[in-house]
């Protein structure tokens, strides 16, 4: 029987996804300011891990740190599923965190240290960062289909011509490694810059895609806590396996606790940055995330004159400015 009403339109009814256009400014921010402070603990446990590059070997380092963070996380993930207050990911959730932890920690963080020891601290670290901006506009834009605005490129340019300008005045720290690695210096550092890039690039784009948040109030897709201690175990077990089978028990045994002590307290700045950037991932695309990670370059600026007397010029301080004019035009961006 008709009851002469018309039907409601299904599209009516349809929830919609809110775009990142429509979303207020306050939910972009989120993950702006959780990268800021990643950015900060980072440049933290960077001065540190500079601090040990000329006493102890490089994959000690990465081991101790890495340690540091899956212990800790597995320990509370541990608690609360005891406490059935956990909740788990799905198995193929698992799978994506897995692989992204090892392009991060085999690619990005321990070919990280290795650039560190080739060109300097003030040289390598920018020179990453740049790299995986610019991978990761790319990506982005071919697996997750980001948009690559105007302003996101000119973004990009004012943060490329600051690393240029901190480059030419030549102000990286002298290296720690002369005849360990074949053929030019110059050149394995670059090789390594760039493979430390991709790492966090491929990083980035695959817990933006498990993770990402469409408002404030939606739930968590995936917790902070596993992504840092699955990708940190993995760093950890394998790297410390590997290291262990070339030097055996010798390899762990360093001269002098302050060296566990700054290893530990780098392990500890690590973990709180690794907490901070797999949050702002929820909020902000892979894109922003990495041109936001630029300010490290603020912070070691200052905390490498401060700790290590880096001599700093105009060309620096040019460059960190223009640092500060990119990161407020990337705080905005969808």
């Amino acid at each position: 029987m008709k009851t002469g009403s018309s039907p409601v339109p299904v599209r009516q009814c349809a929830a919609r996804r809110p775009s990142p256009d429509s979303m207020p400014k306050s939910f972009r921010r989120i993950g702006a300011y959780y990268c800021l402070a990643s950015s900060l603990c980072y440049t933290i446990s960077f001065v540190l891990v500079r601090s040990l590059a000329e006493r102890v070997h490089p994959d000690w380092i990465f081991c101790v740190k890495e340690s540091v963070s899956f212990i800790t996380t597995l320990a509370f993930i541990l608690v609360l599923t005891f406490r059935r207050k956990y909740s788990w990911p799905s198995p193929r959730v698992i799978g994506l965190v897995l692989a992204a932890g090892f392009f991060n920690e085999f690619f990005g963080g321990r070919l990280r240290i290795w650039a560190f020891a080739v060109l300097g601290l003030v040289l390598a670290n920018p020179l990453i960062q740049i790299s995986t901006i610019l991978t990761t506009l790319l990506l982005g834009a071919v697996f997750l289909s980001e948009k690559i605005s105007l302003k996101k490129w000119s973004a990009f340019g004012i943060f490329t011509a600051a690393i240029v300008l901190i480059s030419v005045s030549q102000t990286g720290m002298e290296p720690l490694i002369q005849d360990s690695l074949p053929g030019t210096q110059l050149g394995w550092g670059i090789v390594l810059v760039l493979l430390s890039g991709l790492g966090y690039t491929i990083f980035y784009l695959t817990i933006r895609k498990i993770s990402k948040k469409e408002s404030r109030d939606a739930p968590t897709p995936l917790p902070a806590t596993f992504t840092v201690c699955f990708v940190c175990g993995v760093g950890a077990l394998t790297c410390g396996a590997g290291f262990f089978a070339r030097e055996g028990a010798r390899a762990f045994i360093i001269p002098s606790a302050a060296c566990w002590g700054f290893g530990l307290a780098a392990g500890i700045a690590e973990m709180t940055a690794f907490l901070f950037l797999n949050t702002g991932l929820r909020y902000a695309t892979a894109s922003k995330v990495a041109m936001i990670s630029v300010s490290q370059l603020i912070f070691l600026t200052f905390l490498g004159q401060f700790f290590f007397h880096e001599p700093t010029n105009l060309f620096v301080w040019i460059g960190v400015a223009l640092t500060c004019v990119g990161i407020l035009m990337t705080t905005d961006l969808d």
